[in-house]
């Protein structure tokens, strides 16, 4: 019924400023978590996690901070539930014969939108992956 893959694409500064706080507030020391951050985690995000991002449907840069992309995956899901699946996929008719394509809220005021379709990117990355 639902087919969507999805990669959040968070910076690595955030990943690892997150982990460092979180690992602080229980109580471990700072050249522990980023011995452990350089030998293990970062390592096997890039071998394991970062590989995946090829495959999605849709990139989420910033992760939890792009409330745009949140809100249209929302949108979407409820649209699915709702029966509405058809304007996503082929664009719904306008009464006319023709197509159109569901407008996005927001598109007009960000370039950091949701965007449908195969592998789509909602901002370009700055660094190289």
């Amino acid at each position: 019924m639902f087919h969507l893959r999805l990669f959040v694409d968070t910076d690595s500064d955030v990943r690892l400023s997150r982990r460092v706080l979180r690992d602080m507030k229980r109580g471990r020391d700072l050249e522990q978590i980023l011995t452990q951050y350089t030998t293990f985690v970062k390592p096997a995000f890039e071998e394991f996690c970062l590989p995946t991002k090829k495959y999605a449907d849709v990139i989420i840069p910033r992760g939890v901070d792009n409330m745009v992309a949140i809100n249209l995956i929302v949108q979407h899901i409820q649209d699915i539930l709702n029966g509405d699946i058809c304007k996503w996929q082929r664009g719904a008719m306008n009464g006319h014969g023709r197509t159109y394509k569901r407008p996005f809220p927001e598109q007009a005021e960000s370039s950091n939108v949701l965007a449908a379709g195969k592998r789509s990117h909602l901002e370009s990355s700055s660094r190289p992956h």
